[in-house]
């Protein structure tokens, strides 16, 4: 039995909901789509008053262009089509906006009048998420296209250039130039490769290392003076950048990172990129370029000294080693920021990596093969960047128009990776690891031998930790569940010498995933 005090205390709680939810939640008329009222929330995050809003039209809580597009949703939610709508803005008094998610109540009568509850949920800090990642994306794809135009440089002019092409080739990065540091009274900065959509930001631009010179005094001079990379994190509030910011607005420049290193023969380079972003240069980026900037200087130093035909294609062989090293770190970083987007699945690339590389191993693969497939597998999921994290983490299964969105990965996470210059098919191992050998996997239906060996695997160790761990939408059905079903896939969908010795790892050698306890 519930006692009155329980009672009573369950009758104040959906006033104390609607009180102190963090999220502003509002209610509507069906017929008028007039507000009714706010929670202390819609107040807070807007800034306007609860008189304010309540007696508006509720497309006047968004900006002008969506208000049409809000009334759509309105009446579609009103008729019980749908529940939740995404790419709205809440508008705020002082002229901003907060991106939103708005989910709806069924409705409901009160006072004979027919309403409806939406609920506006803040995804700012998603979205700042999402573009870190795609600016990560753009900074590994740029750092890949550099990491070639090293391994295939003939000349040190060349080689500046094409690293300037590949880092602002389809990027966020407007402008690139690398650039000696010269001796003398003025101590010029002579730019050696330059490239970009801004690149009529350099005309006229006089650029020194000297901190006499007024030209001196930016970003580039102060990187070259301390031998520091200097990052200029939003050219409308850093003061040291004022000389220049009026010309920073009619190209595109919002930020910068200057990194110094050591040419030839012991001269001072200084390579610079500009980005139409602010803040774009974050851990992960800096990290990236900065490898660049190393290899950059061993790579001209590498183009001086040998003569040798020979020689030189050896020292590049082992220049790309290096990058492929530096790279894979690189990828590393990206997932683990990757996962974090979603709790659920976080370490879940992680353990399909140890698994795939304790069943490689025991095939008998080579380090170098192994080291490749355990990168495949650390990245195997990067393509569900582009799936709303409202379906990766929805409680309830996926249905069919998500499940067609969430088939899409495989395909997205080949194109962000085919252009790595891995010696082994990173990408492609990616875009099979849903393939399945009788052709039922996708995206492409591949059948037997069509099929990679090292997405075979992936494609295994794929299939148990997923089923060994929970997912929002299920509990853990735990490592035994996990064998069974691929042991009765073996041959079928699965390559049978991959299951066995799958199996036999779990079965006989007490192979454990990790933070996964089997029932």
């Amino acid at each position: 039995m519930i006692d009155q005090q329980t009672a009573a205390y369950a009758s104040r709680l959906p006033q104390l909901a609607w009180t102190y939810a963090r999220d502003p939640m509002c209610v509507a008329d069906c017929k008028t789509e007039i507000v009714v009222d706010v929670n202390p929330a819609a107040v807070r995050v807007t800034g306007f008053s609860r008189e304010e809003m309540i007696g508006k039209r509720i497309s006047v809580l968004h900006p002008e262009a969506e208000r049409a597009p809000v009334l759509a949703a309105f009446q579609d939610a009103a008729t019980g089509a749908q529940r939740g709508y995404e790419g709205f803005h809440l508008l705020r008094k002082d002229g901003g906006w907060v991106p939103i998610s708005i989910f709806t109540s069924d409705v409901f009568e009160l006072d004979g009048k027919l309403l409806i509850l939406g609920v506006f949920r803040d995804v700012s800090e998603l979205e700042e998420k999402e573009q870190r990642l795609r600016i990560r994306s753009w900074a590994l794809k740029a750092y890949s296209d550099a990491a070639l135009a090293l391994a295939r440089a003939r000349s040190s002019a060349g080689l500046m250039q094409e690293i300037c092409e590949a880092i602002t080739r389809d990027s966020i990065f407007v402008l690139s130039w690398v650039g000696y540091a010269e001796e003398g009274p003025d101590k010029p900065v002579r730019i050696a490769g330059a490239a970009g959509s801004a690149l009529p930001y350099l005309d006229g631009l006089e650029i020194s290392w000297s901190a006499d010179k007024p030209y001196g005094r930016g970003p580039t001079g102060i990187s070259i003076r301390n031998n520091a990379v200097r990052i200029m994190e939003d050219s409308e509030e850093d003061e040291i950048y004022r000389p220049w910011r009026e010309k920073a607005r009619k190209h595109g420049i919002r930020s910068s990172i200057s990194i110094p290193f050591i040419a030839e023969g012991n001269r001072r380079g200084v390579i610079t990129v500009y980005a139409s972003e602010p803040r774009a240069f974050g851990p992960v980026v800096t990290e990236a370029f900065t490898h660049l900037a190393e290899e950059l200087g061993r790579g001209l130093q590498l183009l001086r000294r040998t003569e040798e035909l020979e020689v030189e294609r050896q020292k590049r062989e082992q220049a790309q080693i290096e990058l492929t090293s530096a790279l894979a770190s690189v990828i590393r970083a990206i997932s683990t920021t990757f996962e974090m987007r979603d709790s659920y699945t976080a370490g879940h690339q992680s353990r399909v990596a140890a698994l795939a590389y304790a069943i490689g191993k025991e095939m008998g693969w080579t380090e170098d093969r192994l080291q490749a497939l355990r990168m495949a597998a650390m990245v195997h999921d990067i393509g569900k960047i582009s799936i709303p994290i409202e379906i990766l983490a929805n409680p309830i299964a996926p249905g069919a128009p998500e499940w067609k969105l969430i088939k899409e990965h495989p395909e997205m996470g080949y194109k962000i990776l085919k252009d790595i210059p891995f010696y082994w098919p990173i990408g492609e191992t990616v875009r099979q690891h849903h393939e399945r050998l009788d052709g039922s996997g996708y995206p492409r239906g591949l059948k037997g031998n069509a099929i990679l060996q090292d997405a075979r695997i992936l494609a295994v160790a794929d299939i148990v930790e997923s089923m060994a761990s929970a997912r929002p939408y299920r509990p853990a059905l735990g490592v035994n569940a996990a064998l069974t079903e691929i042991e009765s896939l073996a041959g079928t969908r699965l390559d049978a010498e991959v299951v066995r010795i799958c199996l036999s790892l779990f079965r006989e050698k007490g192979f454990v995933l990790p933070a996964v306890n089997a029932p």
